[in-house]
Parts: structure tokens; C-alpha cells; sequence
């Protein structure tokens, strides 16, 4: 299995990937936009929580209920340390199902451990969780913001997706699978889904966290159908 779909790899980062990644200004900022669409006292559902920090702990601070689930048991510890009312548990999101009804599904920055296959797959869970008007959000890198036609082997047949693109993530050597801008939306609104905002930021890791610099982009997107 490669490391990046391994749950001891994750587990392996610990603190380590808060003190790397958890004051994300650019996450924390459209964490905020994205409560702007939230009715007051939300349910939901954090998808690849990692530590809680800055996602799960901004929802339960806006007076939102959070539910976590992450493959990691030190990851879903420390979300539940982060956020002691939260109910996290170990769990892997292409089999997980909710036990109760959500408001929003929150997957930020939690996708890059899956195939292209599997994340497609995983905009039709979204739709199945979530009732008219639920609200969906994406923390992604696009495909073209990595330049597959100069790392990997460019894009797939259908210009959608890119695959197997090498990528530095906590002093590891990984490799990334990645929709487009375009490949977003199609799949999005093909589940009955109309994205409501996007927003790019660029995020540069401190240097001792050994990650390459991610263009990170976001979207909010509304179940309508």
C-alpha cells in the first residue's frame, strides 16, 4: 500500500502535521467563508478531520455540532482533544456511513490520499448524506496547478484528472491524483450539486515540515437536487 493511503503513515505525523499545516491561514480563511452558508447550529460532518485544528475546532467555535472521522487513531484523538465535545472515531470515508442527519460534509485537504476513482466516487456519498440544501466543501489542490504535463504523465484522456503526481509531503516522497478545475464541476453538478464559491490560495509549509509548496483551491459547493 502507498504510504499516503496508510493509516500508520498518518498516525506517524502526529503533532507534527499541526504544527505544519494547522495555522493555514488560507484554510482557516475560507473555513470561516464556507460557516457563512451554514444554518445556526449546523450538524456536521468533518471529513478526514487529522488533529481538529483549524477545521473542526472554527465549527465547534461558531456553535456547530461536529462529528469527525479520520483512518488515523492518533489523528482522531487529537481532533477529539482539540474539540472534547465533538464525536470523532476512526473510520475509512470510502465505507463510512452517518448515523445521523448532516446539515454539511467538510473534506478539507482530506481527499489526497485517494485514487481519481475514489474521489469521483465520493461526490455521490456526499449527495447520498445530505438533503436539498445541504452544503458540501472541497479543500484540493486542481490538477493544472501542478503541471501534469511536466510532472507525471500528464493528463488523463478526458483533460478532467491527473494521475501519480509526484509530490513531497512531510519529508516523504508521494504521488498525487487530482481533478481539474472543470473536473470539479462536471462531477459536482452531475450529483445534483451548484458550486457557490471558489477560492485559490497558495500555502507554503515551514521548512522543516519538508512539503512542497501546495496551491491550494478551494470550493463551497450546494446540494439542489
Amino acid at each position: 500500500m502507498p504510504k499516503e493511503q496508510d493509516a500508520d503513515f498518518y498516525s506517524s505525523l502526529g503533532e507534527n502535521y499541526e504544527t505544519a499545516f494547522g495555522h493555514d491561514t488560507g484554510l482557516i480563511e475560507f473555513t470561516k467563508r464556507a460557516m457563512s452558508y451554514l444554518p445556526a447550529q449546523a450538524h456536521v460532518l468533518d471529513v478526514g478531520c487529522g488533529t481538529g485544528k483549524p477545521v473542526a475546532k472554527s465549527l465547534h467555535e461558531a456553535g456547530h455540532s461536529v462529528t469527525g472521522i479520520d483512518i488515523s487513531e492518533v489523528m482522531v484523538k487529537l481532533s477529539q482533544r482539540a474539540v472534547p465535545t465533538g464525536l470523532f472515531e476512526v473510520a475509512d470515508m470510502r465505507t463510512y456511513t452517518p448515523d445521523r442527519p448532516l446539515n454539511a460534509v467538510f473534506n478539507m485537504l482530506s481527499l489526497f490520499a485517494l485514487s481519481r476513482d475514489d474521489i469521483e466516487a465520493m461526490v455521490p456519498r456526499w449527495s447520498q448524506w445530505l438533503p436539498v440544501g445541504g452544503v458540501v466543501t472541497v479543500g484540493t489542490i486542481a490538477a493544472e496547478d501542478c503541471h501534469p504535463e511536466t510532472k507525471g504523465s500528464g493528463y488523463d484522456a478526458d483533460g478532467l484528472g491527473a494521475r501519480k503526481i509526484p509530490f513531497r509531503f512531510m519529508a516523504n516522497d508521494i504521488t498525487l491524483d487530482l481533478l481539474t478545475r472543470k473536473g470539479w464541476e462536471k462531477i459536482l453538478v452531475e450529483h445534483g450539486f451548484v458550486i457557490l464559491e471558489t477560492m485559490t490560495d497558495t500555502f507554503a509549509p515551514p521548512p522543516e515540515a519538508g512539503c512542497d509548496e501546495e496551491a491550494h483551491y478551494f470550493i463551497v459547493a450546494k446540494k439542489i437536487q
